[in-house]
This record gives C-alpha cells, structure tokens and sequence, in this order.
C-alpha cells in the first residue's frame, strides 16, 4: 500500500499525475503541427502560412492550429470541392482552386474519392495505386510564384510553406522564388524511407543549397527551416 508523507505531497502528486500532464492534440495528420508549436515562438500569434495540397480546413491541416492563433495565408488545392470547404470554414484565408507545377502545361488529375488524400497530377503515383481513379480530369498547371503574385500576399514573406502534393512536391517547391518569398519553415512529403536516401535526394539538396536545415522528420514530411528568424522559439 502506498504511503504519503502528508496531505499536501499527495496532492501535489495528484496534479502532476493527471492534471498537469494531459494529452498535447494536434490537428496534422503526422503531428506536423505539435512540431511546429515547438518550433514557432508561442508569442508569434500573427503570421503568414501558404498550404499546398491544404485538402481540408481542419483535419489533416498543418496550418488550422495556426489559423486559430491569429495567423492567416493562401490555401490551394486541385481540388474544387476541398476549396469549397476552406471557403465555409477559413472565409479569413484566401483559398484558390489551381493544381501547381514547376511549369504551366497541360497534366490530367487522378481522383480516387471525391474528397480523398490521393488526388495527384503524377501518373506514376496514380498507376501505383491500388485502386481505379473514380475520375480523371485535364487541367492546365500553374506555379506557386503565380498564385501568390496574383494574391494579397504578392511579394510578402512567408512564415510557413507546407507541400503535401501526392509526388509532385518537388515540383511545387520549385514553382516558387525562394530568394523572393523566403519561407522561414517549410514542410514538403517525401516518400522515401531511408536518411540517407533523403540526405541525397534532389529536394535535400535544392533547400540545403539556399540554407535551409533538415530539423524534424514525421513519418511523410520532412521539416525544414532557416536558421534565424523573429517567429523562432530558439535559433540555431
């Protein structure tokens, strides 16, 4: 049986037990989010995020915790039923319907829900997949540069790029001018399963060549950010 040495011990005991100890939620699908509170100081509560592949305003979202601290951005996605969503629920972001690239050309969208994960433009993604698309569409690609040159947010920096674009995510990052928007943190998928096949993939080396820092890595995304920045809890 246990014992206490007085009544205010146990209490004290039973706060740190149960009450200061509660579970820390998270919103992202691989708790990307529960990294960035680590990262962004907890008084930057104004910011600016640009979220491709946003697919839904709050499930799965890397920026909705953000969002609710008073941070706002551009949400994008191919998909125009997901951009309905984001209309409903984040009416404050601007929310654009444009399936992005390196390049403006002429790709066909693979759907295998009507609002699903794995929506792509990349047709090795698309036959790898288990399962038939339900649709496939034709659409004419875009860049990152273009949407936000045409946004509110046309030449403003960016505190947090997240990439999640079902294998196109090296695309999307270099649809963007880095050197111009200079996104602080970025979060891009990666389906590769080994360190050393990330530390010598073609994304790896495009973002540490510009001086970003591979920082966290959750299961799909990579987190990369800059060393220095005011929104940053600690510098390196």
């Amino acid at each position: 049986m246990l014992t206490f040495r007085n009544f205010g011990h146990f209490l004290w005991l039973v706060r740190k037990t149960w009450i200061t100890r509660g579970p820390r939620l998270y919103y992202s699908q691989f708790g990307e989010d529960a990294v960035l509170r680590e990262i962004i100081s907890p008084l930057c509560n104004k910011g600016v995020y640009v979220d491709v592949g946003a697919y839904h305003p709050v499930k799965f979202s890397n920026t909705h915790a953000l969002y609710k601290r008073g941070w706002r951005g551009v949400n994008i996605d191919m998909d125009p039923v997901k951009i309905e969503a984001f209309a409903l629920a984040r009416a404050d972001d601007i929310n654009v319907c444009a399936a992005i690239s390196s390049e403006k050309t002429i790709k066909q969208i693979y759907n295998f829900s009507k609002y699903g994960l794995t929506s792509t433009i990349d047709p090795k993604v698309a036959a790898a997949d288990v399962q038939k698309p339900i649709a496939v569409r034709t659409v004419e690609t875009t860049t990152l540069n273009d949407v936000l040159d045409h946004s509110p947010y046309a030449g403003h920096e960016i505190d947090l790029l997240s990439i999640d674009a079902e294998g196109h995510d090296y695309e999307v990052l270099r649809s963007i001018d880095i050197s111009r928007y200079k996104p602080k943190i970025i979060i891009v998928e990666s389906m590769l399963t080994s360190i050393r096949d990330v530390i010598d993939s073609a994304m790896f080396r495009y973002l540490e060549e510009r001086d970003y820092r591979l920082v966290s890595w959750t299961h799909l995304s990579l987190i990369f950010r800059v060393n220095r920045s005011q929104i940053f809890r600690y510098q390196l």
